[in-house]
């Protein structure tokens, strides 16, 4: 037998895998969030972003 490099059960490295997935997807959109709640209403305009349209925006995939 070889050993596997993951321990336990197959369903929980999966599992950890997503929720790690999840939350640093969290963390990134809520960091773009912030930059752009951070930018001023003439640098929105520049942009043609309004600032309604931030939380949408920094949901979006790239």
């Amino acid at each position: 037998m070889t050993p596997k490099s993951d321990t336990g059960s197959g369903l929980r490295p999966s599992l950890l895998r997503r929720l790690l997935a999840a939350w640093s997807t969290r963390r990134r959109r809520l960091a773009a969030e912030r930059e752009l709640q951070a930018l001023s209403e003439h640098e929105l305009k520049d942009l043609g972003i309004g600032r309604s349209e931030i939380p949408a925006l920094a949901r979006a995939p790239r």
